[in-house]
């Protein structure tokens, strides 16, 4: 058997490992359970890559990020290693091939997304396969307190240890001290085998300017014209604000793409292609775009907002000078900056009638619930990572357990159309089964199943049972949409009030939480002391002396009066058009918050699932601190 370096050199190309790489592939060969931070850009990947083809079974890889899976699947492939994956874009065909194939022990490498993890299905298949190694890509996903919490990943701790892996490495770029100590716990990984590398890059230089809002297109135009400031990154806030920041930089002669979340999926897709093939220099993004994307020569991230953490910060500046060279990473900062983010971080609370209306769903649901993450969060209007961690609460507090998942539609396609195929098809079932087929079949439309079942739980998970059934014979393909969630009803409150302000605590102490981190944010930026330290010191890291070239080093520190607007009152006119608005009893603008979200142009679940975001007055008091606006909606709907 060849040795780890003769493996990196055959299928990887490289001569050595990094030190951070060294020290977590030499834990995870020792079979010790290992926690790996590594900053963008340090080779998380090689840690559980390189591994696979030294142990002697399978290595599955619980990733949350299909782009990502997509393409090193794809490239392990390409240099010979057998690899696979499977996510909600696998076709039960695919999947079963897929998994017969990790049984047999042809695959090495098996990438599975969480939602695909934890289903029972797949958790009882992997019980009977050597799990040599069982990697967690993206594990701050697990901490409900990391920046990117996965209602997804609060059952990760408990199907790992099922399966039994022999080894169980945690990855992830960033994590505060106590995102690490819960992630730690989570997966029973000693805090001797937590490798931290250090977050300081010393490629990569740090500066902060105060703009006024007029100032910051100069500034970003003078700074991009520079050649040697490109390939690029601008992020920004808001959707429009990527669009119009792409056609500022065009109108100027530079080439740009705008990148956000609302773009088709395909469309998203052609531009992140387009910018790693260099057909443009720069892509102005929301922070949706980044995760998983390994784009070495990166020469400049600007946030043309400021960031909402230090780990958004760090995590997105290390997009930068991935090849090692010099990178330029700035900041642009306003006093408005600071008033919109600490807005948007109000304007998630949800109301105490969002919570109860949620809770009273599920609970008045008897003894096995049925809900559907989209459903509940926009007609709620409730922010899906503050659902999540409701969802995680009552999991952990005992109320409820998940038991499986399912979809709302299923469009039945039958590929052969004559009679014979549709009778030998559904031989075998019962009469009335029959039935129901042949018409899901007949109407050459997508059935909702839950209707069809009555939203009882264990009829859906017969229904389908059966549905994947007929479509193992061949003759029928099933196109699944709109993922659900089963839950068995452990304990009803007595009071759903009572429960409902228990939550609406968690959601206090979260809300309080992020704005620590926005103040943390501000706090760096404006302070003499070097910001390279500053950050790294955020994750408990000391840096032995300033970095010398960022712009507090330099002594370029931005004033205590940051530039702001001048205060403008609501107008008449405006006024009007809210008392307009009120009049329709929109039932996604009902309440004072989501009126105040609408006219301060704020994305939330409602807003987006109404597309309010095309409306004429949408966030036309944008200028307004939120707080100030949501006084405004409530006096106008009294």
């Amino acid at each position: 058997m060849k040795n780890r370096i003769e493996l990196l050199q055959q299928y990887f190309g490289h001569n050595s490992l990094k030190e951070g790489q060294e020290l977590i592939i030499a834990r995870v060969l020792a079979g010790e359970n290992t926690f790996g931070i590594l900053p963008t850009g340090g080779g998380k990947s090689l840690c559980y890559q390189l591994p696979a083809l030294v142990l002697s079974g399978v290595t599955v890889v619980v990733s949350p990020l299909i782009a990502l899976m997509r393409d090193q699947v794809h490239t392990l492939v390409e240099r010979g290693v057998p690899a696979a994956r499977v996510d909600s874009t696998s076709s039960e065909e695919e999947k079963l091939e897929i998994l017969e194939s990790a049984q047999s022990g042809e695959l090495k490498l098996l990438y599975v997304s969480p939602e695909r993890f934890v289903e029972p299905r797949m958790i009882l298949f992997l019980k009977g396969v050597n799990i040599s190694l069982l990697a967690i890509d993206e594990a701050h996903c697990v901490s409900e307190w990391g920046h990117s919490f996965r209602s997804s990943y609060i059952q990760l701790p408990r199907v790992v240890k099922s399966v039994k892996p022999e080894c169980v490495l945690a990855l992830t770029a960033t994590a505060s001290p106590r995102t690490a100590q819960g992630i730690r716990q989570a997966f029973s990984i000693l805090k001797k085998n937590q490798i931290q590398t250090s977050f300081y890059r010393s490629n990569l230089s740090f500066h902060v300017s105060a703009c006024s809002t007029e100032e910051k297109e100069q500034r970003l135009l003078s700074l991009l014209s520079d050649e040697a400031r490109v390939p690029a990154i601008v992020y920004a806030t808001r959707r429009n604000d990527v669009e119009a920041l792409a056609a500022l930089l065009n109108k100027a002669g530079l080439k740009a793409r705008a990148y956000h979340a609302g773009m088709p999926a395909d469309a998203r897709a052609e531009v992140q292609d387009g910018f790693a093939e260099h057909r443009f220099d720069i892509i102005c993004a929301t922070i949706a775009f980044g995760m998983g994307v390994d784009m070495p020569d990166v020469r400049s991230v600007v946030h043309y907002h400021p960031p909402k953490s230090p780990e958004g910060w760090i995590q997105e500046s290390g997009r930068a000078g991935r090849d090692g060279g010099e990178s330029h990473c700035e900041v642009f900062l306003n006093a408005d900056d600071r008033a919109d983010i600490e807005g948007m971080v109000q304007a998630k609370r949800p109301s105490r009638h969002a919570v109860y209306a949620i809770l009273q769903n599920i609970f008045s649901q008897r003894s096995r619930a049925i809900i559907s993450r989209y459903q509940l969060s926009t007609e709620n209007d409730m922010a899906a990572e503050l659902l999540d961690i409701l969802l995680a609460r009552l999991e952990t507090g005992g109320w409820v357990s998940r038991d499986g998942a399912s979809w709302m539609w299923c469009h039945l396609v039958p590929l052969r159309w004559d009679a014979g195929a549709r009778k030998r098809a559904l031989y075998g079932f019962p009469k009335k089964q029959q039935e129901v087929f042949t018409e899901m079949l007949s109407s050459r439309q997508r059935t909702n199943l839950y209707d069809l079942v009555g939203g009882d739980v264990l009829k859906m998970n017969k229904l389908v049972g059966q549905l994947r059934e007929l479509e193992s014979g061949g003759d029928v393909k099933l196109k699944m949409s709109h993922s659900l969630i089963h839950y068995k009803i452990k304990k009803v409150p007595e009071s759903i009030e009572s429960l409902a302000s228990e939550m609406l605590g968690v959601f206090e102490e979260h809300c309080g939480y992020d704005m620590k981190r926005v103040e943390a944010v501000f706090k760096m930026a404006g302070s003499r002391k070097c910001l390279a330290v500053s950050l790294v010191g955020y994750f408990g890291e000391k840096l032995i002396q300033p970095c010398g070239k960022c712009s507090a080093c330099l002594g370029r520190v931005i004033p205590r009066g940051l530039p702001e607007r001048k205060a403008e009152e609501v107008s008449l006119e405006e006024l009007q058009a809210i008392q307009v608005l009120v009049s329709e009893r929109r039932s996604a603008l009902s309440s004072s918050e989501r009126l105040a979200r609408f006219l301060c142009g704020i994305y939330s679940p409602a807003m987006m699932r109404y597309r309010l975001y095309n409306h004429p007055s949408w966030g036309m008091l944008d200028r307004l601190p939120y707080d100030d606006v949501l006084a405004c909606a409530r006096a106008q709907q009294v």
